[in-house]
């Protein structure tokens, strides 16, 4: 008995000291994601000030100054990174095997702009409220710079290289630091990343529902619808919910083993992509079907509860007319019963975006479809027209109902490059958005 005793008085001790240790470890971790947060929205302040100097006199000295390029400039600090910070590809034929450390500078920032942006002498931009938008974001570098020393310090205690801030700008600018040299110039747009979207719109149900009729082989369409859609489900993160549905003579949804919306992880995503990627172009254009489908897939994920709770959009992209099933009209009132369900019994407002690909898409009614949900119609041509642009850009519409949210944060799940990230939507009143602000978290 005394054994006994014993043994299971020393069986609670040791079960109260595990339970006492699993409290601090959870209490340290939720001080350092509080730690992070906190440090978001104090960046978030510094950019608002920023903003709301960029016609000072101190704003045009700092553009005299100019600000770094992370693919041309020499910083005035740049060092080696150790080979566990980060390594690069450029180094082919060298004596690093094909990888070399990379360079940054604690001490400065750099900003880049998509190719797109860089049309003036030496990749310079000539929009001018993309100059704006370097000139006064240099304003935040000094607390940037002075966040990052203090990071060091902070993360040093658990053997930890504190990683980058940055600040993404609605019109395609970032800024970064540290700084550190870009392998690929022009190719990276804030807006089109997972932190920037999440930042910007919020969870959210996102549908995407695609013409695969025959005509979408005409002048490579199919591969640019893929492109778009694969470009929509990358800017996803794991707080919102996704489903592919395509559509000619009849509607499937895209995807294996359910038919209700995933959770966007990445691995959920990378399935909707590869099979997104296996889409072929074949039969009519039936509008009815792909909404039903869409609709009914939107239904079932609600009431099972896997829903993210919050906006809905359903983005149709068509190159034909309505060739197949109920005629136009039919459509329309499926759309006025589908959004008023889910407005009245769910309590989801569902904003339709229509995207008509080439000369002989049915303008007219993707327009009104559009339209009936306040959502946003967008003609794109075949030679000149930007499909992966205009469908990526669908979320700037939800930007507005975060801006009673004042300290609104979210976190992204860790991706290739950055292993994790706290975002931040900028937000003012009058409502207005100039970007979002990125902690990265290694």
């Amino acid at each position: 008995g005394i054994i006994r005793v014993s043994a299971a008085a020393a069986a609670v001790l040791l079960a109260s000291s595990f339970a006492d240790a699993r409290y601090d470890k959870e209490r340290e971790v939720k001080n350092i994601l509080q730690r992070i947060e906190q440090d978001t929205l104090k960046l978030r302040d510094e950019i608002e000030i920023a903003y709301s100097k960029r016609c000072t006199i101190e704003t045009l000295s700092q553009c005299s100054q100019s600000s770094f390029n992370g693919c041309s400039s020499v910083y005035p600090n740049q060092q080696c990174m150790e080979p566990d910070e980060l390594v690069i590809e450029a180094c082919a034929g060298g004596g690093g095997g094909g990888r070399c450390n990379a360079l940054w500078d604690k001490t400065t920032s750099f900003v880049s702009i998509p190719s797109a942006l860089a049309k003036g002498e030496n990749g310079n931009p000539l929009d001018p409220e993309v100059i704006e938008t370097a000139c006064y974001t240099r304003l935040a570098e000094d607390h940037m710079r002075t966040k990052y020393e203090n990071d060091e310090i902070f993360w040093d205690s658990y053997n930890v290289q504190p990683s980058w801030t940055y600040f993404g700008a609605h019109n395609g600018l970032f800024r970064q630091l540290p700084a550190s040299v870009q392998e690929v110039c022009g190719i990276y747009d804030p807006r089109k990343r997972p932190w920037f979207v999440a930042a910007s719109s919020g969870p959210k149900d996102v549908v995407i529902v695609l013409d695969v009729s025959g005509s979408m082989s005409d002048y490579g369409r199919l591969d640019l619808a893929k492109k778009a859609a694969i470009t929509v489900v990358e800017t996803l993160t794991i707080s919102d919910r996704v489903a592919i549905i395509a559509f000619s003579d009849y509607a499937y949804q895209v995807h294996s083993g359910t038919d209700l919306l995933v959770r966007a992880t990445n691995e959920n995503k990378q399935l909707l992509i590869d099979q997104i990627q296996a889409l072929t172009e074949g039969g009519a254009t039936n509008f009815h079907a792909g909404f039903q489908q869409a609709f009914d897939a939107l239904e079932r994920t609600i009431r099972q509860e896997f829903t993210s709770g919050c906006n809905v959009a359903i983005l149709f992209m068509t190159d034909g007319v309505n060739t197949a099933g109920p005629e136009t009209n039919e459509v329309l009132q499926l759309i006025r019963n589908g959004t008023q369900r889910l407005a009245t019994q769910y309590d989801r407002d569902t904003k339709i975006f229509t995207f008509s690909l080439g000369a002989q898409a049915d303008r007219l009614a993707t327009k009104e479809i559009a339209c009936s949900t306040n959502g946003i119609w967008t003609p794109v041509d075949d030679f000149d027209g930007d499909l992966v642009g205009a469908m990526a850009s669908y979320y700037k519409l939800f930007a507005s109902g975060l801006g009673n949210e004042t300290d609104f944060t979210t976190w992204v799940e860790p991706y290739e490059f950055f292993t994790g990230e706290c975002i931040l939507k900028r937000r003012c009143n009058p409502r207005h958005s100039i970007g979002s602000i990125c902690v990265s978290l290694i």
